[in-house]
């Protein structure tokens, strides 16, 4: 992007496959189609081929030996499959497998495509990329007492009907277009998550929410901190613009003034846009006040564009990571071959270096995740790990495990293609030893998530979105700004009773991946 002020260095030929043509991200112009097989065969036998040479082409793991090659005749393994979806599933189960704390599978339970115009792969997915649909919230089932829970907005995105009509995280949902309904369930929590007395009853308040959170229209009422009731109707939107900084604030602190910065995603930062803006005038506000330290809030953060997650991690790094290495790609052989030069080009595929775009010096930055953080979002973590001080404050115990990226090639005009093709590397070209326990091995990427310096702190869903005495925040705060008031807000929620239901969160935030774009 033009915008992306980093300098970025390789030994690249100039060769291309003949024979095949990479295709042009949503935005771009498409360029031709990879050459039809010489054979009478259908659109559909044509796409499963497709499907089958770019990820053998592109994909992480296409050097291993496990995934054969048929790419002078791909109908001699997609012909066994009854369809695109099929053919790629297929491709996943031959990857290597992993065996991770609350995982046992393959190792790519990532790559994915989706019909494009309503194209029947007989599978649908979907990344949401700058526009997301809907009213913006997510909701949570949590219980402060341990005796009742409530459900409660966990999340509002920026940009969203419900962010715009002025619902907030902490608000307690009391009624969904005007019901009569009691939302409020009995629970027994003998640890850190409750169980509900009646699971019918609580079946049937979530159906109603969930139901009414995909409808058209929707009235919300909601209980807030002052017990005061709040009503709002709103429409479904089908494209709102997503504001990723839903919070961004200053604590001042005698002389060691703290930054707080809440991200849900990374949207497309180019051109001088409202995004790019947005975040511009948060770093020049934390540059003019000389903060010390900075809170990233990423707990709902998915991931999003590589491109925007570096300008950001630019921006953070500042004054002291001035020309130093950033983050290189590993990619396969063809990947990295003469013959995919001119896509490495588009893709601005090389080593990024650091180029300090802000007046920053920071001495720590603290970053408050849960295992919906994924992806760009781990990238941002990894990529500052080797140069600054960095603490990660887990919800739980790690966070999502994601550290492969993609960029979409879009199949003859009717299936839009994500096969996972690069894995991101902080400048010691692994995690780093502080986050990986184990054996070397095992410091080599981020499968199973980053592991963090203080977990099990608990998402507080009953305070709003930098709240000092929200536990996460106040643990960092406690640490970045060890006041008596800092310390005596950490005490006060550390003797809260604050407790999720199992199986409680609602209309999450979707994960997002690592997206590379081609040049415009």
């Amino acid at each position: 992007m033009n915008t992306m002020r980093v300098k970025q260095l390789g030994r690249l030929a100039t060769i291309l496959l003949s024979g095949l043509f990479i295709l042009s991200c949503k935005k771009d112009n498409p360029e031709p189609e990879p050459e039809p097989e010489p054979t009478d065969r259908t659109e559909g036998q044509l796409i499963k081929d497709d499907i089958y040479k770019y990820y053998k082409l592109y994909s992480v793991w296409a050097d291993d030996g496990s995934i054969p090659d048929y790419l002078n005749n791909p109908a001699q393994y997609t012909d066994q499959y009854g369809s695109a979806s099929n053919v790629l599933d297929a491709l996943k189960r031959l990857t290597p497998v992993h065996v991770a704390a609350g995982y046992a599978g393959v190792f790519d339970r990532f790559s994915y495509m989706e019909g494009i115009n309503g194209y029947n792969i007989a599978e649908q997915a979907s990344t949401k990329m700058d526009n997301n649909e809907g009213y913006g919230i997510s909701v949570q089932w949590f219980s402060i007492d341990g005796k009742i829970a409530q459900p409660y907005i966990s999340f509002v995105e920026g940009g969203s009907p419900a962010q715009v009509a002025g619902f907030k995280r902490a608000d307690i949902i009391t009624s969904v277009n005007s019901d009569k309904e009691n939302y409020t369930v009995e629970v027994n929590c003998p640890d850190k998550n409750c169980e509900v007395k009646d699971p019918a009853a609580y079946s049937r308040l979530r159906n109603n929410i969930n139901t009414a959170l995909d409808a058209a229209n929707l009235t919300l009422q909601v209980k807030r901190a002052d017990n005061k009731l709040f009503e709002k109707p709103m429409n479904y939107n089908n494209s709102y613009v997503i504001n990723p900084i839903y919070k961004d604030t200053i604590y001042l602190n005698s002389g060691n003034n703290i930054g707080y910065l809440a991200l849900s995603s990374f949207e497309e930062i180019e051109n001088n846009n409202q995004n790019q803006q947005n975040i511009n005038a948060a770093f020049a506000s934390y540059e003019s006040k000389q903060i010390k330290s900075l809170i990233v809030d990423l707990r709902y953060n998915g991931g999003g564009y590589v491109d925007a997650a570096i300008y950001i991690a630019d921006k953070i790094g500042g004054a002291k990571t001035k020309g130093k290495l950033m983050l290189t790609y590993e990619m396969n052989k063809y990947m990295q071959s003469d013959a995919a030069k001119n896509l490495r080009d588009q893709l601005h595929m090389y080593d990024t270096y650091f180029e300090g775009s802000s007046a920053l010096n920071l001495t720590k930055v603290y970053f408050l995740v849960s295992e919906e953080t994924a992806s760009a979002a781990e990238m941002l973590i990894n990529v500052l790990t080797p140069h600054l001080p960095v603490e990660i404050i887990a919800t739980d115990t790690r966070t999502y495990g994601k550290p492969v990226g993609f960029f979409e090639q879009k199949v003859r005009n009717k299936v839009s293609y994500w096969p996972a093709s690069f894995i991101l590397k902080n400048s010691r070209g692994n995690l780093g030893e502080k986050y990986n326990k184990g054996t070397d091995r095992d410091l080599r990427d981020y499968w199973d998530g980053l592991v963090p310096d203080k977990s099990d702190v608990g998402d507080d869903v009953s305070a709003d979105v930098g709240d000092p005495k929200e536990k996460m925040l106040a643990t960092a705060l406690a640490d970045a700004a060890p006041s008596t008031k800092s310390r005596a807000a950490l005490r006060s929620s550390a003797t809260r009773t604050l407790q999720a239901v199992e199986q409680g969160k609602m209309h999450t935030r979707p994960e997002r991946g690592m997206i590379k774009t081609k040049s415009k």
